[in-house]
C-alpha cells in the first residue's frame, strides 16, 4: 500500500475535496433558481438547509468519532509493523458503524413530526427531512472505510470517493428538483435532500471495491511485516480493541456534535427570534435562508483546505507520536496551522471585501450582503480550529477540543438569543455570535497547543499572511468599482478576485510566506515550481 507524507496526504484530500465542493456549489447556486430564484429560490434552499441541521447530529452519533479512531488505531498499528491488528480495527468498526447508523436514520425518521411541528413550526419541511434519514446509514459505512484508507495515509481512495458522492448526489438532485418544483417548493426540497442517499450509497460501492482491490497488496506486506516484527501485537482481545475505539471516539462524538449543534442553534433559535421582534414565518424562514444558504457555503469553500490538513494530520501524529519523534509532531503542528492561515486569512479578508458583491452576483441577493460580512472571520477560525483540533486529536488528548469547543458553543447560544432580536442586528447577530463562539475555541486550543508541543509564535505563523491579504483587499477595492463601469459588475468581480489572488500570491513569495516544502507536496508539478522560485531568489527552504 502506497503511504503518503502528511503534507502530500493533505494535499490529495484538498484536491479530491475541492473537485467535490466544486460540484457542491454548482447545486447551491443552481438549485435556488431552479426553485425559481429570489425569494422563492431563499425559502426553497431554506426548506432544503432546515432537516440538515438535525441530520449532521444523527450522523455524528452513527459514527461516534470511530473514523478518527480507525484512522489513529490503524496509523498506531502500522508504526508497530502489524496491519493484521489494524485490519481487526477495521472489521470491528464496521460492524460498530453498521449498527449506530441504522438506528440513527431509524430515529431521524421517528423525530421528523416534531421538529416540523414544534421547533420550525413549518410543514413544508417534512418531507425533506423525511427524504434525507436513509442517507446516515450508508454515510455510516463509507465513514469506516475512508478511517480505514486514512490510517494508512493511503488518502486517494477518500479524495476519489468524495467525487464519486458528490456527482451522483448533483445529478440526483437536479433531476429530482426539475420534475418535482411544478408539485411545490417543499417537494422539491425533498427531491434535492434525497440526493445525498444516492450519493452516499455511490460512495460506499466505490470505497468498498478500493477495499477488496488493494486486499491482496495488505495482506502480503502484513504477512512480512507481522514476520519480521514478530511479536504479539495481536494480544488484544475483540473487547480491549473496541474499549480503545471507543475511548477514543467518544470525545470525538462530543466535539463533532458542537458543530452541528450550532447549526441547530441556528435552526432552530433565528427564526424563533427573528419572529419573536416582528418578523412573519416566511420573513423569517427567508432571512434564516439569507445565513444558512446565500452566505455559509461561502465560509464552507476554504474549509475544504482545513478539513483536508486535519484528516491528514490526525494519522500523522498518532504514527510520529508511537515513534516517540516529538520534534516531528511540533513541526507538523507549526506546518498545519501555517497552512491553514494562508488560507484562512485571504479567505475572510476577501469575503468581507466582496461580501456585497457576491451574493449579488450569484443569486441577485443584495440582502444577504451584510450577513455574508458578519460572517466572514469565520473563514479564519474555522481552519484554526480544525487543524489545532487534529493535533490535540492526533497526539491523544482529544477531550481538550471537545471542552474548547463546547465553550466556545455555549458563549455563541447566549449571543445568537440576545443579539438576533436586535432589530438594528436581525440575522447578522446569529452570524457574530458564530464568529465569538469559534475565537474562543481557537484561543483555548492554542493555549493547549502551547503545554504539549512547546512555546510557538502567533504572530511568526500569520504576519506574511495578513500583509499580503491586506495588499489583496487594497486591490479588490479599486480593480472592482473601475472595471464595473467599464464592462459590468458581474465580470468586475470575477476578474476582481483573480486579481486579488495574484496580488495575494505574489506578495505572499516576497515577504516569505511560501516555502519548498508548501510546494513541494504537490505531484508532478510542485518540485518544478519549486526549482524555478529558487532560482529567481523568491523561495524559502
Amino acid at each position: 500500500m502506497r503511504r503518503d507524507s502528511f503534507l502530500k496526504g493533505a494535499f490529495i484530500l484538498m484536491i479530491g475535496s475541492l473537485a467535490s465542493r466544486v460540484l457542491g456549489a454548482v447545486y447551491r447556486f443552481v438549485l435556488p433558481w431552479l426553485m425559481g430564484g429570489g425569494d422563492a429560490g431563499a425559502y426553497g434552499m431554506a426548506l432544503f438547509g432546515l432537516p440538515y441541521s438535525i441530520y449532521s447530529i444523527a450522523l455524528v452519533l452513527s459514527t461516534l468519532g470511530i473514523p478518527l479512531a480507525v484512522s489513529k488505531l490503524v496509523s498506531e498499528a502500522e508504526a508497530r509493523g502489524s496491519l493484521q491488528e489494524a485490519r481487526r480495527v477495521f472489521r470491528i468498526s464496521i460492524f460498530l458503524l453498521m449498527g449506530l447508523g441504522a438506528v440513527s436514520s431509524g430515529a431521524l425518521y421517528a423525530v421528523s413530526p416534531y421538529f416540523v411541528e414544534r421547533v420550525w413550526q413549518n410543514p413544508d419541511a417534512y418531507y425533506s427531512m423525511v427524504a434525507l434519514a436513509p442517507a446516515v446509514f450508508f454515510v455510516a459505512i463509507m465513514s469506516a472505510f475512508r478511517g480505514w484508507f486514512q490510517g494508512l495515509q493511503n488518502m486517494t481512495p477518500h479524495a476519489a470517493s468524495q467525487v464519486v458522492e458528490q456527482l451522483v448526489r448533483v445529478l440526483t438532485m437536479f433531476t429530482l428538483v426539475t420534475v418535482l418544483v411544478r408539485y411545490g417548493l417543499e417537494y422539491a426540497a425533498a427531491g434535492a435532500t434525497f440526493g445525498a442517499t444516492t450519493g452516499a450509497l455511490a460512495g460506499v460501492i466505490y470505497l468498498a471495491v478500493a477495499y477488496f482491490r488493494s486486499h491482496g497488496d495488505i495482506q502480503q506486506e502484513s504477512e512480512g511485516n507481522d514476520a519480521d516484527c514478530g511479536a504479539g501485537t495481536l494480544a488484544l482481545s475483540t473487547g480491549e480493541l473496541v474499549k480503545r475505539i471507543l475511548v477514543f471516539a467518544i470525545p470525538i462524538s462530543i466535539s463533532g456534535l458542537v458543530l452541528p449543534l450550532m447549526r441547530f442553534v441556528d435552526a432552530a433559535v433565528v427564526p424563533y427570534r427573528l419572529i419573536q421582534s416582528g418578523y412573519e414565518v416566511v420573513a423569517a424562514t427567508t432571512a434564516y435562508g439569507y445565513l444558512e444558504s446565500y452566505s455559509m457555503p461561502f465560509i464552507n469553500v476554504p474549509a475544504v483546505f482545513s478539513t483536508a490538513i486535519a484528516i491528514s494530520l490526525v494519522p500523522s501524529v498518532s504514527s510520529s507520536l508511537t515513534r516517540g519523534d516529538r520534534g516531528a509532531i511540533r513541526d507538523k503542528a507549526v506546518a498545519g496551522l501555517r497552512i491553514a492561515s494562508l488560507i484562512g486569512i485571504p479567505s475572510a479578508v476577501g469575503l468581507y471585501v466582496l461580501s456585497d458583491e457576491i451574493p449579488t452576483l450569484f443569486w441577485r441577493a443584495p440582502e444577504a450582503g451584510p450577513v455574508l460580512a458578519s460572517i466572514a472571520l469565520v473563514a479564519l477560525f474555522l481552519a484554526l480550529q480544525q487543524v489545532s483540533s487534529a493535533v490535540l486529536q492526533g497526539m491523544g488528548a482529544p477531550a481538550l477540543p471537545m471542552y474548547n469547543l463546547f465553550v466556545g458553543a455555549i458563549v455563541k447560544l447566549g449571543l445568537t438569543w440576545f443579539l438576533t432580536a436586535v432589530p438594528a442586528l436581525g440575522v447578522r447577530g446569529a452570524g457574530w455570535a458564530t464568529v465569538v463562539g469559534f475565537a474562543i475555541a481557537v484561543v483555548l486550543n492554542m493555549v493547549a497547543l502551547g503545554r504539549k508541543v512547546g512555546p510557538f509564535s502567533i504572530v511568526g505563523l500569520f504576519w506574511q499572511a495578513a500583509v499580503a491579504a491586506a495588499f489583496m483587499a487594497a486591490a479588490v477595492r479599486v480593480v472592482v468599482p473601475v472595471l464595473a463601469e467599464m464592462i459590468g459588475m458581474s465580470v468586475a468581480v470575477v476578474t476582481g478576485i483573480g486579481v486579488g489572488a495574484l496580488v495575494y500570491g505574489v506578495v505572499l513569495l516576497l515577504v516569505g510566506g511560501v516555502r519548498a516544502d508548501d510546494l513541494e507536496m504537490i505531484p508532478r508539478i510542485g518540485p518544478r515550481i519549486a526549482h524555478v522560485l529558487r532560482r529567481c531568489r523568491l523561495l524559502r527552504a
